[in-house]
């Protein structure tokens, strides 16, 4: 497989396309000003944490990472961030479930990027979050029936420098996916 797959459609520079290709961080991009935002870009760790292949991601809506019956009142404030022109840049955790249907909570820290001055993208970084067995499944299913926007539900006061270090990988790709776009 490809280190990153795009849209053709997408027109996305090479020192964009380049940080996609290069990272070890799970990246997706997503085009703000298509209909339901649809992915145009993912690269090969994405692919890799949702056993999807690009024909599956490229061209559809994030949403096929959702369970069946959706992923919870998490959606809404996802929605809401969209739609707020004002808003930057978010986190959140997400229920999911891979192709092969197993339950996984995946931390995406999402940020508009501009081009031209307007919003045209937004860059989705992706952390599969790893606990115990019995507390992710308990975690899995409250973050189905309410927004988790406390992440210190998820770790030990310990495993704080982990959740701070992928805030900081989220947003130096953020800041440097910005820079390869204007």
């Amino acid at each position: 497989m490809k280190s990153a797959v795009f849209d053709k459609a997408a027109n996305l520079p090479e020192g964009f396309r380049k940080l996609f290709e290069n990272s070890n961080v799970s990246l997706t991009v997503a085009d703000y000003k298509r209909p339901d935002c649809p992915l145009v870009g993912a690269n090969r760790v994405f692919f890799e944490i949702s056993g999807y292949e690009p024909a599956d991601v490229i061209g559809h809506n994030c949403r096929f990472l959702q369970p069946e019956g959706g992923a919870g009142p998490v959606t809404a404030r996802m929605r809401r961030f969209l739609e707020d022109p004002a808003a930057k840049d978010a986190k959140f955790l997400v229920p999911n479930v891979t192709r092969d249907g197993e339950p996984f909570l995946n931390l995406v820290y999402m940020s508009k990027l501009t081009r031209e001055g307007e919003i045209a993208l937004v860059l989705g970084s992706q952390f599969r979050v790893r606990a115990g067995r019995e507390e992710l499944a308990e975690l899995y299913d409250r973050a189905l029936r309410e927004d988790l926007k406390r992440l210190n539900l998820l770790t030990s006061e310990s495993n704080w420098i982990v959740l701070g270090s992928f805030e900081a990988l989220a947003s130096s790709h953020s800041i440097i996916a910005q820079a390869r776009i204007e």
